[in-house]
């Protein structure tokens, strides 16, 4: 029976660990994603930690490792995902309008080149009939 216990709280505390270092994964991102916007390390932790509802000093102690940051409470922990969830449905919507735009711009290249296509499909047809680019030269 004590078997059984040991395990699960193995087990239980494998989970808590893997969503501990999830948790801190994904608060790395939002610090890396907010550098990339403010230009400054110390701007991030402070955006992050804003919207988070932590210290700025928290985050970089969490993000870092550090044993005084090793916990995270749960409303902290669930700002974290939403925030996540949101910063990774904004990239999906970037991506989208993306794709909207590069579709776009090979529409119009396609409308653009398909009369110059055209064009070069009827000069390569009476090379298609027997008349070599030698024989052209030699006529000229």
């Amino acid at each position: 029976m004590r078997t059984i216990f040991a395990r699960k709280r193995t087990t239980d505390m494998n989970a808590a660990a893997d969503v501990l270092d999830t948790t801190r994964a994904m608060t790395a991102e939002l610090v890396r994603r907010a550098e990339l916007e403010t230009g400054s390390r110390m701007s991030a932790y402070e955006r992050v930690a804003t919207t988070v509802g932590v210290s700025a000093s928290w985050v970089r102690k969490f993000v870092a490792g550090d044993p005084a940051a090793k916990r995270v409470s749960f409303v902290a922990g669930l700002n974290i995902v939403n925030q996540y969830r949101r910063l990774c449905e904004r990239i999906e919507a970037e991506a989208e309008v993306e794709r909207q735009r590069a579709e776009a711009l090979m529409e119009q290249m396609n409308a653009a080149t398909s009369g110059a296509l055209d064009v070069v499909a009827m000069v390569q047809a009476p090379e298609a009939g027997g008349t070599d680019a030698s024989e052209r030269r030699e006529v000229s």
